[in-house]
């Protein structure tokens, strides 16, 4: 099943938490909701009740609600995840495209793969400025910036539950979409390689990159090629991880390593059957969009 999230103005999903001020380049946003954030979503189409839990409890809780079954945060791969993506469509345009990073797209994962020019695009995004109003006296306390992200882009994804679509909140700032329903199926790929389309979340306190196999999170990993980067004049892959946050319940989610949307990886054999790989794969984490050897 396809659930299909159609902004109905320009949204902001925060990486990260600010106080006071905002100041305009530290302002870091994704284009590309995550498994917790559909989760969400999922929860308030269904009419579900927040849980009060703490940490990833209520992660746990809500997994269980919908598909009977105990989250098993550190299973290292998910050959059914609950949410698989996102594959993004821009405006009327009917190719399907991926994420890269938190604010860029792939256009096309053969020139990606192969290295060649036009196959990375920015999205657009309006930067506008906020201000924060003393409750009291309705005055304003100070002025900051914002990011929000073009609602010209549709975003796809496979949940493997029942719901009905309806216009939801989306991120913060009171912004709304319109969530289509599709009986159909996605487009997983085919192939030992592929692209993340969501954080690959991994935990290790080793050198990973010379012992890829003690790292937990990276059982199915084979080898990681990385990301598209410009090098002064040229571009080339370049591994990079980050620290992502799992967002917020009753209180702050952890935040864990993992390697970004995007990042080309060579699966392990044994794990051909996966859609999802790393911690909280079950849940959608470490989506992957599988293709063949193209070069």
């Amino acid at each position: 099943m396809k659930l299909i999230i159609k902004p109905l103005e320009e949204y902001r999903i925060g990486l990260r938490q600010s106080s006071g001020i905002v100041i305009e380049n530290l302002d870091v946003i994704s284009a590309f909701p995550s498994p917790t954030t559909i989760l969400g979503i999922i929860g308030r189409l269904n009419n579900a009740q927040p849980s009060e839990a703490d940490g990833i409890e209520d992660l746990k809780e809500a997994y269980k609600s919908l598909t009977s079954r105990e989250l098993n945060p550190y299973n290292y791969k998910s050959d059914n995840p609950l949410i698989w993506g996102p594959v993004i469509y821009k405006a009327n345009d009917p190719s399907p495209h991926y994420p890269l990073l938190f604010s860029k797209l792939i256009l096309d994962v053969k020139n990606y793969v192969n290295i060649k020019e036009g196959a990375v695009e920015e999205l657009h995004f309006q930067t506008r400025q906020m201000n924060q109003i003393n409750r009291s006296n309705r005055t304003t306390i100070h002025s900051f910036y914002q990011k929000f992200f073009s609602s010209e882009y549709t975003l796809e994804y496979c949940v493997n539950v029942s719901v009905n679509g309806r216009i939801v909140p989306i991120g913060g700032e009171n912004r709304y979409a319109e969530v289509e329903i599709r009986d159909s199926q996605c487009d997983y790929g085919k192939g030992d390689y592929a692209i993340l389309l969501q954080p690959l979340l991994f935990e290790t306190d080793k050198d990973y990159f010379t012992r890829i196999n003690t790292v937990k999170g990276f059982e199915c990993v084979e080898e990681i090629y990385g990301i598209l980067v410009e090098k002064g004049n040229r571009i080339d892959f370049k591994v990079k991880t980050v620290y992502y946050a799992l967002g917020y319940g009753k209180v702050r989610r952890p935040m864990l390593q993992a390697l970004p949307p995007g990042t080309v990886i060579k699966v392990k054999e044994e794990c051909r059957d996966a859609k999802a790989l790393g911690i909280l794969s079950e849940l959608g984490f470490g989506a992957i969009y599988r293709y063949e050897n193209l070069s």
